[in-house]
């Protein structure tokens, strides 16, 4: 819950901060599906999620953004026999929108908050459990499209835990709301 408050706070200050300025303010939210590769896939599954990002217009070519959300990855069945659980992903990401008419390139950096649950039994045993959070280095490149505010894209999302870089591929629609003008 403290997570949630402070993503909150982090995204209403970029909007309040931003009135002040010129330029269109936007807000995107949006789901989106996510791919694990690399060794992340041997560990878990297909993850689903929601986000919401914050943009403010530069220009005709260029907005900065704020982007957060959360997104879940089960732990694969067939990683072991017993065991259930997963990694919850909230990123706090800042970048820059290019536009090159309705294709648009954004790269992203910030942090990522990282949770993890694990529960299982073992050989008939009680079950046991346990659950662990981290703060980590994230970025994130994206390629989308727009159909009028409908907002499609693909892009990689990458977190550095434990000293190993994980990542996926995650498929994003958004629909996409002017706040001011």
């Amino acid at each position: 819950m403290k997570k949630l408050l402070i993503i909150g706070a982090f995204l209403t200050a970029f909007i309040n901060s931003s009135y002040g300025q010129e330029g269109t303010i936007r807000v995107n939210p949006a789901v989106m599906l996510g791919v694990p590769i690399g060794d992340f896939s041997e560990v878990y599954g297909m993850g689903v999620g929601i986000g919401v990002k914050g943009l403010y217009s530069l220009n005709t070519g260029g907005e900065l953004t704020f982007s957060t959300g959360y997104t879940r990855f089960g732990l694969k069945d067939s990683y072991a026999a017993g065991l259930k659980g997963s990694l919850g992903i909230i990123p706090l990401l800042a970048g820059y929108r290019h536009h090159l008419e309705r294709i648009y390139l954004e790269p992203q950096l910030g942090l990522s908050i990282n949770s993890s649950t694990i529960k299982g039994s073992f050989l008939g045993m009680d079950s046991f459990g346990g659950s662990a959070s981290s703060t980590s280095l994230g970025y994130a490149a994206t390629v989308g499209y727009f159909l009028g505010d409908i907002d499609l894209s693909l892009r990689y999302q990458g977190l550095a835990l434990s000293g190993d870089g994980l990542g996926f591929i995650g498929i994003r629609v958004g629909y996409q709301f002017k706040l001011k003008n």
